[in-house]
């Protein structure tokens, strides 16, 4: 087995999201990185078109929580902003 062959089966055995993360992280060396990406290609190739869809709805779904959770975080802070303000001129 070549060491193709067993970083491969290594990435099988983890799976997708940690490698996705490693790779992401920089944490493969150059040629590891080249056959970790050619692993995950062959990866999506191997999805069906069920599956990409659901993930893609999935990750649109996820986005407006993080805009939503700034836009609360930034109205508290005007508040509290406003709050000490107004404290402040009593």
């Amino acid at each position: 087995m070549t060491n193709e062959e067993r970083f491969v089966a290594s990435c099988q055995s983890t799976g997708e999201a940690d490698v996705r993360q490693k790779l992401g992280a920089a944490r493969y060396s150059a040629q590891k990185a080249i056959w970790a990406s050619s692993w995950l290609e062959q990866f999506e190739t191997g999805k069906s078109d069920a599956t990409k869809s659901e993930e893609s709805t999935s990750l649109l779904k996820t986005r407006p929580n993080r805009h939503l959770a700034f836009i609360i975080a930034a109205l508290f802070f005007v508040l509290l902003f406003a709050s000490f303000a107004l404290f402040l001129l009593k």
